[in-house]
């Protein structure tokens, strides 16, 4: 595989794993929309700390977590055997890439055979 198919493939992979936007934050219902600003202003939080802070039962949380989780909004780390949250933020999304544009790097980058 050409370094710019692989190229090509982490950007795919990027964007399946997008995040989520300071936009789209606001567009949250309200108990999520209070969770990841609370994650936010800590950097990092575990269900418990959310809980507390909340004043929620920790299932509660962990449910809205799960939520979270699932729309890709949040990433998780396993830290002391407890798990760390943080809100995975989308990345600002550039210019459009042509679509032809891998293919003529990859035609001029490409070894000439000899002879040529």
């Amino acid at each position: 595989m050409g370094l710019f198919k692989n190229l090509q493939s982490e950007i795919e992979e990027r964007d399946k794993r997008e995040g989520i936007s300071p936009a789209e934050l606001l567009d949250l219902p309200e108990n999520l929309r209070r969770l990841m600003n609370r994650i936010n202003r800590k950097e990092e939080q575990t269900a418990q700390e959310a809980a507390a802070h909340m004043k929620l039962p920790v299932e509660e949380v962990q449910v809205m977590l799960d939520t979270l989780i699932k729309e890709s909004y949040l990433d998780r780390e396993l830290r002391d055997e407890e798990w760390v949250y943080r809100i995975r933020f989308a990345q600002k999304r550039g210019a459009q890439i042509p679509l032809g544009l891998w293919s003529a790097l990859d035609s001029k980058t490409r070894p000439k055979p000899e002879g040529e």
